[in-house]
């Protein structure tokens, strides 16, 4: 993204926003983005094809801007293990899901996290890690 393309999008933001809050949005909106577009697609326990969904959400979430790194793991276990007949299958939900997301904005980098926390049985989006970076010459 060109310098101007930059100063455009930003002047869409709070002028008091800080790269630390727009570093943190930024792990919000890619979590959000994962969660809400690919909820539904149809599994199996077939670790070839969750190998191939895990990828091709990693390597789709990361053009957006901003993103340094995503992991998508599917948590095997959750998926059903049997399919009873050629129609069968489940569709993929936030409880199948580990996701961690690296964004850098500005002097920030943010680690985000999605993960299933089965002692309040929710899906949990918060921040991991919030670093400071050290100014580049």
């Amino acid at each position: 993204m060109s310098k101007r393309e930059e100063e455009v999008i930003k002047s869409y933001f709070d002028p008091t926003l800080t790269d630390r809050e727009r570093a943190i949005f930024e792990g919000g909106v890619a979590l959000g983005s994962i969660y809400h577009q690919f909820l539904g697609v149809p599994i199996i326990k077939d670790d070839e094809i969750l190998k191939a969904l895990e990828n091709a959400i990693e390597k789709t979430m990361s053009v957006q801007p901003y993103r340094e790194k995503i992991e998508v793991k599917i948590i095997r276990d959750k998926v059903k293990s049997e399919k009873k007949n050629q129609y069968d299958y489940e569709s993929l939900k936030g409880a199948h899901l580990d996701i961690k997301v690296v964004v850098k904005y500005g002097k920030y980098r943010v680690t985000a996290r999605m993960k299933r926390m089965e002692e309040i049985d929710y899906n949990l989006m918060c921040i991991e890690k919030i670093e400071k970076l050290s100014e580049v010459i």
